[in-house]
Formats: C-alpha cells, structure tokens, sequence
C-alpha cells in the first residue's frame, strides 16, 4: 500500500511541479496577453486558414458558404458581413493583389504566435534565448523568419482543417469539384463520402488536436528542445482542448445567445474568455514539459559514467 501511495505521488508529483512553475511565471498574464494579441490576430488568421483551404478544396460557391457557417460559430454575428465580403474579395483578386494582401495579413497574423514564442523562451530560459550582441542585420533577419514561421504554422492549420473535414461526418468542408476529381483518380475514394461513427471522428479529432500541439511545442521555443518531454504536454493540451470542446461547446452557445444583447461587446467579452482558457492550458502543458525536461536532464547528470575498457 505504501508503495503504490509512493507510486502516485511521484507520478503526480511532475504535474503540482508544474503548477509551481506556471503560478511562480505568473502564467495567467501571459494567457491574459496571448488572448489580447489573438483577439487582434483572428480574423487575419481565419482569413489566411480559409482562403489557403478554400484553394486547396476547390473554388466552388458551395464551399465558401460552408466555411462562412463554420466561421459564424465563432466570430460575432455583426463581424460576419465584413468577413464575407473580404473573404470573397481576397479569393477573387489577382496574383499581385493577393501578395500584397497576404504580406499585410501575414505582418497581423503572427502576433499572437510571438506572444506564445515570448512566453516559451520565457518558461525555458527566463528571458529570449539568443539575442544577446545580436547585430541589427541578424535582428531583422530573425524578425522576418518569425513571421514567416507563423505564417506557415497558419498554413498548416488550414491543411489540418481540410483533413479533419474530409475524414470526418462534419462534412462542412466537402467540395463537389474537389470529389469529381478525385473520383476520376480514385475510384476508392467514393468511400471517404460514407459518414464515419462518432467515435472514430472524436479519435481522429483527438489525434489531429495532440499533433498540432506537439507541432506549436517543439517550434515555439527559440532554440531546438528534445521531443521527449513534449509528448506529455502535447497529450496534456490535445486531450483536454478536446474535452472542453465537447462539454463547453453547448454551454458556450447558450452562453453566446444571452450575451447576444449586448451585441459585439458581448460576442468579444465570451471570445475572449475562451481564449484565455485556452492560453491557460497551452502555458500548463508547456510547464509540464520543462519540469520533466529537467526531471531528465538532471537524472542524465546524475547517472555514473560509463566505463569503456
């Protein structure tokens, strides 16, 4: 009994040693800047995920309206005619146009992705990792690699959206262009039409949701960690979010619809709680990755040397 007491205690001993860390960091005011800074970015960054899915589905009209009722659920009701009529003007215009507009929306995008790098280095190491007698040239390079790394991170969201859609009994997603095509290719891919079970479709979220969190762990901190320590916080964050998806996600419409009589202020006061909960548990899962990336290291240093005769 004593054992499996002692047991426990050090298999829960990592997650209170994290909760440490992330009340000690003062946590809740990085969340509180990461939703501030994700309030700024969201609809550069649903316009950048959408319009690169919206390509790579197909360009039919059918799928515009169904990316607009997926963004409905999450934007105010009042910002939906202005995120309509960018989204279309963004999918019309030309080659030149298009570039200069994604640059702009790129340079708006990536700030709520710095303000987690920030807060990354900032559990890591205490402070910005190498940065120090930088000269102004490298600062600039630095600077645009960032962005540039955002921007592919928002890439990837949109690919990850496209495959959960496809898989998925969503189906929010589909493109007829898209499904001729691949019919003609495939014939087999008649049965990704079929809807799956729910259970498949809370896997496949589930491990979409675990995959993009490994991914935003192991790319946040300015400098290479081991992927050791990540998988833990990734399983961490990729459950839960999943988990509070399904059980706030009717809540959070109730909710919604009460705050309705306030209008936008309302829709952003409830956008805004939701995104800091959703900071708070991507700063505990990063947490929990440093304690045992420390646990590891000092066990390493700890460890006789190896004698080689």
């Amino acid at each position: 009994m004593r054992r499996w007491d002692g047991a426990q205690r050090q298999g829960l001993l990592p997650f209170w040693l994290a909760y440490k860390l992330w009340l000690k960091l003062d946590c809740v005011d990085l969340s509180a800047a990461f939703a501030y800074h994700s309030l700024q970015s969201l609809f550069p960054v649903l316009l950048i995920a959408l319009s690169i899915a919206a390509r790579l589905l197909g360009g039919d009209e059918g799928l515009v309206e169904r990316l607009l009722v997926v963004v409905s659920e999450i934007l105010p009701s009042s910002a939906m005619p202005i995120f309509s009529s960018t989204l279309s003007a963004f999918l019309r215009q030309g080659f030149g146009a298009g570039i200069l507009g994604a640059v702009v929306l790129i340079l708006t995008a990536s700030n709520a992705y710095l303000t987690l790098q920030r807060g990354a280095d900032r559990l890591w190491w205490n402070r910005p990792a190498g940065l120090e007698d930088l000269p102004w040239k490298r600062l600039v390079v630095r600077y645009l690699r960032l962005r540039i790394k955002a921007f592919g991170l928002v890439s990837l969201f949109a690919l990850f959206i496209v495959v959960d859609q496809a898989f998925t009994s969503m189906r929010l997603l589909g493109s007829a262009s898209l499904w001729a095509r691949a019919l003609e290719i495939l014939p087999m891919a008649r049965d990704l039409q079929r809807p799956v079970s729910s259970i498949l479709d809370l896997f496949i979220s589930l491990l979409i949701a675990i995959a993009l969190a490994m991914l935003l762990l192991w790319v946040l901190p300015s400098r290479r960690v081991a992927w050791q320590p990540l998988f833990p916080g990734a399983l961490l964050i990729g459950s839960t979010l999943t988990i509070l998806n399904l059980v706030l996600g009717r809540i959070l419409l109730a909710v919604g619809v009460r705050f309705q009589a306030y209008g936008l202020v309302g829709g952003v006061l409830l956008l805004s709680l939701w995104v800091w909960l959703v900071g708070v548990i991507l700063y505990y899962g990063q947490c929990l990755c440093v304690v045992l990336e420390r646990r590891q290291r000092v066990r390493m240093d700890a460890s006789p040397p190896i004698e080689i005769s």
